[in-house]
């Protein structure tokens, strides 16, 4: 199925405007997730388990377009992953860029490492020093300024992404605490979904949402561009808006 339907293969971003005419202090942020019928991010604390191949297809897609791919700490925890393209892939690699509030990294065990692809780890200015010693050995480590939850502030790490590393376009792929970090700062631009065809029926305190339960500062209205079907899959994509 990949070798005969191809979505978002000329997709523009961002979707209404060239990339120079976008926020000058940080980058196009878009959100990517997959999540059951019922909303939820992972089967067994895996969100691998709920894409299929034509799904990671259209995640590599994205990706090439994207001149970073981010995640949250947890995600690298939770499983073995790339955040690459394939190696036959000819297109640019982007650089993967990791957010760790407290340097609990398994980056020698759950990063797939790509020799084109630089990494770049971010941890908040709490994290102990010893985090950052030993996450140096395999990528770029720097620190940004905190919250008052020691927690890393993501409206300075993407305004560093933007100005220190060229980053203009940037795509997040959770998890759910990094996109409702995003979500409540008022800084993702856009939301691509895919709709597994599963219902894996565990309550919250089990398997983790698409987004955490808790308030977004507010309802986000979205607004739908495209809507495809493909097989029992739907791939769903919005753009967010921003509360004034």
């Amino acid at each position: 199925m990949p070798g005969r339907i191809r979505i978002y293969e000329n997709i523009k971003i961002p979707v209404n405007q060239d990339i120079s005419s976008a926020n000058t202090t940080k980058p196009y942020v878009i959100l990517n997730m997959v999540q059951s019928a019922d909303g939820r991010a992972a089967i067994e604390g895996k969100a691998s388990m709920l894409g299929t191949d034509f799904d990671r297809s259209v995640m590599r897609t994205l990706r090439s377009r994207a001149h970073a791919v981010m995640v949250g700490g947890a995600t690298i925890r939770a499983e073995k992953l790339s955040l690459s393209l394939d190696s036959e892939d000819t297109r640019p690699v982007p650089r993967a860029v990791i957010l760790t509030n407290t340097g609990d990294l398994p980056l020698e065990s759950n990063l797939v490492l790509d020799h084109r692809q630089d990494v770049l780890v971010l941890l908040p200015d709490s994290a102990e020093k010893s985090a950052e010693r030993h996450l140096g050995r395999f990528a770029e480590t720097r620190r940004v300024p905190a919250t008052e939850s020691g927690a890393i502030d993501v409206a300075s790490a993407l305004e560093i992404m933007k100005s220190s590393y060229a980053i203009d376009i940037l795509l997040c792929e959770g998890g759910p605490s990094l996109n409702q970090a995003l979500l409540r700062a008022n800084l993702a631009d856009e939301l691509f979904v895919t709709v597994a065809p599963v219902l894996v029926g565990a309550n919250s305190s089990e398997v983790p949402g698409a987004f955490l339960h808790d308030r977004l500062g507010g309802p986000r209205s979205l607004r739908l561009i495209s809507s495809q079907a493909v097989g029992d899959e739907l791939f769903l994509r919005y753009v967010v808006q921003h509360l004034p």
